[in-house]
């Protein structure tokens, strides 16, 4: 499963470096689409050669892995055919076309309104039945019949999955700046980081080292900026910080081993108050 997810993370950081490089839409559409279908041909031969180990794994490859790369390979086609369009139509006949690819993605979701509610909750109680392969006809989506022609890499809700996906990814084009306004939650409570910096910069490592975070796909930079927000503090170089760790003589790992060791002191003190009857 790593290796897919490590792929997964590489094409995410190409994509982003083309965004930055390429300034023409519909060229940058046509070579990111060359890169994800080539991610998605390794994926495919390597899960059939190789398979999964557990169910586990193949339930995370298509519930997460395989969505999340195909919704950009749909996210960067609609937008592939809306520039083609953009330069042979009037402005309204844009706005028609731009309108047509919306429905086209809620009326996916309107056909699975259930399964849109369940993905975006993040439930995980008919994980089984919507991401193992092998045609389930009484659950499959109207919108993956592709399971039929290749069982091996599809199952029966991964595509609707994607266009979930894929229909954020849009929107978030078309409404970079929403002009919604923003509605009313509790200030959050004001937390300061009074620790060392290090001992900061060790905990990012290990939870990112520990795939407990976006099921594994956290990338440090985003750790980062999250407790930084937090904790109210500046991390800085967050790689020379790191090296700095990895160089120490004695104890590279200290932060970690510490709060391991102060929750079994609690744990043993919590015993103490409540020993058993």
């Amino acid at each position: 499963m790593e290796e897919y997810i490590s792929a997964t993370k590489t094409l995410c950081d190409e994509l982003e470096q083309l965004h930055v490089e390429e300034a023409d839409v519909s060229y940058r559409s046509t070579k990111a689409a060359k890169l994800i279908r080539k991610v998605l041909t390794s994926f495919r031969k390597q899960i059939c050669e190789k398979g999964f180990l557990n169910e586990e794994d193949e339930i995370h490859f298509f519930k997460f892995v395989k969505p999340r790369v195909n919704s950009y390979l749909i996210f960067f086609s609609v937008l592939h055919e809306i520039e083609t369009e953009k330069h042979m139509v009037n402005e309204q006949e844009f706005k028609d076309c731009v309108d047509k690819k919306q429905r086209m993605f809620r009326y996916i979701m309107k056909e699975n309104p259930e399964f849109v509610s369940y993905y975006r909750a993040g439930l995980t109680h008919l994980d089984r039945i919507y991401f193992l392969r092998g045609a389930n006809l009484s659950v499959m989506s109207k919108h993956s019949t592709k399971q039929l022609d290749d069982p091996d890499f599809n199952t029966s809700h991964d595509t609707v999955a994607a266009n979930i996906l894929a229909f954020d990814l849009f929107q978030k084009h078309l409404f970079p700046k929403s002009k919604l306004q923003p509605q009313f939650t509790p200030p959050a409570p004001k937390l300061k980081w009074t620790g060392n910096k290090l001992d900061l910069v060790e905990l990012i490592y290990a939870l990112q080292a520990s795939n407990a975070l976006n099921y594994g796909q956290a990338e440090l930079k985003d750790i980062c900026l999250s407790f930084e927000s937090i904790f109210q503090i500046k991390v800085g170089d967050l790689y020379r910080s790191f090296h700095d760790i990895s160089n120490r003589k004695k104890k590279q790992i200290k932060f970690v081993n510490t709060l391991e060791e102060r929750l079994l002191n609690k744990i043993e003190e919590l015993d103490g108050f409540y020993p058993d009857n």
